[in-house]
């Protein structure tokens, strides 16, 4: 995970990522979830190291951002990430965005960052959203299809601003606990 790291300091350019899951269950998340699902405030600070670095990369001129495919009922985990995560991140300059399950071109596409638009990180994981394993993946061909999948994604997929505009005006359905 260290080698994985690096990346996230080392490239040039861009650091896009593809999120396939509804739901990801991540060990060092279980506190803050639960925390969040309380109802309590959510904590001023939260996410601030990586905010910091998203912000220091954007203020560089490095394009960090993500599409995340979501179904057209949202998971208490993605409202969760939304708000501790994704409004943070999108102050600091990250492009956040969505795409609807039943909108997603047919492509070759998985769990991915793609660096600089030349290095592939594949993400694999199990039926419950806990990561297996990173996976550099150096084939031209899985290269290509990262870049394609990334591609069109974005091309049909809409902005973080305008998926919580669809949630207050009742555009998509939330779930209450």
């Amino acid at each position: 995970m260290d080698q994985f790291g690096k990346f996230f300091t080392e490239f040039t350019k861009s650091a896009t990522r593809i999120e396939t899951l509804p739901v990801y269950t991540v060990e060092e998340e279980s506190e803050n979830f639960a925390h969040y699902l309380s109802g309590n405030p959510l904590p001023p600070d939260r996410n601030s190291e990586w905010a910091e670095n998203i912000k220091k990369c954007t203020e560089d001129g490095k394009y960090m951002g993500r599409v995340h495919i979501i179904d057209r009922t949202l998971t208490p985990y993605l409202q969760f990430e939304i708000d501790w995560y994704y409004a943070v991140n999108g102050a600091a300059g990250e492009d956040i965005r969505f795409i609807f399950r039943d909108d997603v071109p047919n492509l070759v596409h998985t769990d991915t960052w793609l660096f600089d638009d030349e290095t592939v990180i594949d993400l694999s994981y199990d039926n419950e959203g806990r990561l297996l394993y990173v996976n550099q993946n150096d084939d031209p061909v899985r290269l290509e299809q990262a870049r394609a999948a990334w591609k069109a994604f974005y091309a049909k997929s809409f902005p973080l601003a305008q998926l919580l505009s669809n949630i207050r005006s009742n555009n998509l359905t939330v779930p209450h606990g």
